[in-house]
């Protein structure tokens, strides 16, 4: 059984792997953080509760992530409701602009409005859930940004998996993929990914999710030719590009 990455000196011998699942304690992306000088300071709401949003652990990740490697520019793909969105844009500096897809309205029009015990009983339905209410709901949590954060940010309605993303974007230190979460999806946007981030990160939500069980397939098949780091206790799972963390 594979050891658990519990410390910054254990993170830093443990990059070098080029393939696995590797697990990893926060602390030990803490101390590393620690080591590097980042700022310990950011700003945050209070987690959603509602289906399709992030834990407070994951929002540590997120933002510590972004805070070493320090990118010029993030795409996320799957905007939702905006909050990981926000938690971008406000935790990365002027010079870091920030790119979130989902999909147009015309491509959920059909889909049904459902409850949320209905999304809970299969990943097809979970996704399809999100989809209208995104459709209905929008970027909430964007309302209330800043004008010069609006300014680093562009909001992108197409379909992420038929984007060329060197032509769209050109390139991208940070990607964080929580667009649609079939095997062929997540693999579509991983390639996508991988095709312009030379140094940076890449990272996965709802690696370990009880409900969509094709991002962890998809990553332990993956990650058979690169290194994947997931955090415990949380559905963050990240790779390493070019980037000696």
């Amino acid at each position: 059984m594979q050891k658990v990455i519990d410390s910054a000196e254990a993170l830093r011998s443990a990059v070098a792997a080029k393939s696995g699942i590797h697990e990893l304690k926060l602390r030990a992306l803490l101390e590393r953080g620690n080591e590097l000088k980042v700022a310990t300071e950011y700003t945050a709401n209070l987690p959603p509760i509602e289906i399709g949003s992030i834990t407070l652990v994951d929002q540590v990740v997120l933002v510590l992530l972004a805070k070493i490697v320090n990118p010029r520019k993030i795409i996320e793909i799957g905007t939702y409701k905006g909050f990981t969105t926000r938690l971008f844009i406000e935790n990365t500096p002027e010079g870091c602009d920030v790119v979130s897809i989902d999909l147009p309205k015309g491509l959920t029009a059909h889909l049904a409005e459902t409850d949320e015990r209905s999304a809970l009983s299969s990943a097809e339905q979970n996704d399809d859930y999100l989809r209208k209410r995104q459709e209905i709901d929008g970027e909430i949590y964007l309302a209330s940004i800043t004008e010069a954060q609006r300014k680093r940010l562009t909001l992108v309605k197409e379909d992420s998996t038929k984007i060329n993303f060197k032509e769209a974007f050109q390139s991208a230190e940070m990607i964080f993929i929580d667009g649609g979460h079939e095997h062929q999806i997540v693999r579509a946007d991983t390639e996508n990914a991988f095709g312009i981030v030379k140094s940076g990160v890449i990272v996965w939500h709802d690696y370990s999710s009880k409900i969509h069980g094709d991002v962890t397939e998809y990553l332990a098949e993956f990650s058979k030719s690169q290194a994947v780091f997931h955090v415990a206790n949380s559905l963050v799972a990240f790779a390493l590009v070019n980037f000696e963390l």
